[in-house]
Order: structure tokens, then C-alpha cells, then sequence
């Protein structure tokens, strides 16, 4: 195997891993939301 095939096999593979963790933020992003920003009481006097 080449340099230039090894490259082209890992550009691939961290491309297919990229978009699987983009598809899994856009699903995932909805679940944890809350997670991320918990609610804000305000005290009102």
C-alpha cells in the first residue's frame, strides 16, 4: 500500500466517521438540550 493510498483510505475513514457524529449531534441535539441549559428561575420580589 502506498503513501498516497494510506492517505486516501484515512481521508475516507475520518470522513465517514465525521458525518456519522454530525448525524448524531442533529439527532441528539433535541434529547439533550436540557441538559445543556437548565431552566433560569427569576426571583420577582
Amino acid at each position: 500500500m502506498t503513501h498516497k493510498d494510506r492517505a486516501a483510505l484515512y481521508s475516507r475513514i475520518g470522513l465517514v466517521l465525521l458525518s456519522f457524529a454530525i448525524i448524531g449531534g442533529v439527532i441528539l441535539e433535541p434529547l439533550l438540550r436540557p441538559l445543556w441549559s437548565p431552566p433560569v428561575s427569576v426571583a420577582q420580589r
